[in-house]
């Protein structure tokens, strides 16, 4: 297929199985993001090693019972997922037949194919991923670049290259993408022919990663700017919920903020759970007329009772 048959087969909406196959790495990315393993990509690693720093897309804290994610942060790495599926096809397209471009980029200390032009590309890259080495994951690693143009004969990663070449990926080069002066992603290019990338295809693809390098630094700054805002909107919701506890609490106990925080804590800690969850159940059992805690409801408040 030539580069113009491939760049017009880009403006395609993206079919069911396509969008299901989207929508797959959106899931991954925000599961990604939730975890806070996510960060030792910057880091630490589990044996208190420094490890390979990848592309974090926030630099935040993000906690195990946080929401998963809010619908800006969704719509940022939806776009993400979206800009670099057609980058890989526009950089496929600048280039002569090929058997496909992927962008892999590291997320929670493993490689992840987050953009490619064609299934195959991506089938080679899961390949690579289970065998678990490979130029992918080298340049990922080492932050060089690498072209191998006999993916069948090198047996520097065992079997990956003969099993890619079955695929139909006979030759490939690999571009690390620089982020901040670190390997954040690679780009690669597969091509069914032996020695089949040309020195200006390769040429081609290296001056191709500032692109998805800027791509994915500014999906990194968005990211962090709406997780940053959820964060503060996060805060004054819980500070909103326990202010209403409260004053169901001084409504029906009597005594003030003080008196009524001090109940909130203890029935937080005796019953091993967040404020925030104490005081909405709270503000649920008094919406449904029940009594809180085990005091009287609402309504017959000056009967005593304990919290």
């Amino acid at each position: 297929m030539s580069g113009m048959d491939k760049g017009c087969s880009a403006v395609a909406e993206p079919t069911g199985a396509q969008q299901q196959e989207r929508d797959r790495r959106l899931g991954a990315l925000l599961c990604g993001l939730k975890r806070t393993s996510w960060r030792r990509c910057h880091g630490i690693d589990e044996t208190g090693r420094s490890s390979r720093r990848g592309f974090d897309m926030t630099e935040t804290d993000t906690t195990n019972d946080a929401p998963l994610a809010s619908g800006a942060v969704t719509d940022v790495l939806s776009a993400l997922i979206e800009y670099l599926d057609d980058l890989s096809e526009r950089i496929d397209s600048r280039l002569g037949p090929t058997a496909g471009v992927a962008v892999t980029m590291d997320l929670d200390g493993a490689p992840f194919t987050v953009g490619a032009s064609t299934e195959l590309a991506r089938a080679v890259d899961e390949l690579q991923y289970r065998i678990g080495v490979g130029p992918c994951l080298f340049a990922l690693t080492e932050g060089v670049g690498l072209y191998v143009p006999d993916l069948a004969g090198d047996d520097r990663w065992g079997e990956y290259g003969p099993q890619a070449a079955q695929l139909g990926a006979a030759s490939c080069v690999s571009v690390p993408v620089l982020l901040h002066g670190r390997p954040s992603a690679v780009l690669k290019v597969y091509h069914p022919e032996v020695d089949g990338i040309s020195a200006e295809d390769r040429s081609t693809a290296a001056a191709a990663a500032p692109e998805i390098a800027g791509g994915l630094g500014l999906a990194r700054l968005l990211t962090r700017q709406a997780q940053n805002l959820d964060d503060r909107t996060s805060a004054m919701d819980n500070r909103r919920v326990i202010d209403l506890a409260l004053g169901v609490l001084m409504n029906q106990r009597g005594g003030g903020p003080d008196a009524a925080f001090t109940t909130l804590r203890r029935m937080s800690q005796e019953s091993n759970r967040k404020l925030r969850d104490v005081a909405v159940e709270i503000l649920e059992s008094v919406a449904a007329g029940e009594p809180v805690g085990g005091a009287a409801p609402f309504h017959e408040r000056d009967s005593p009772a304990l919290l």
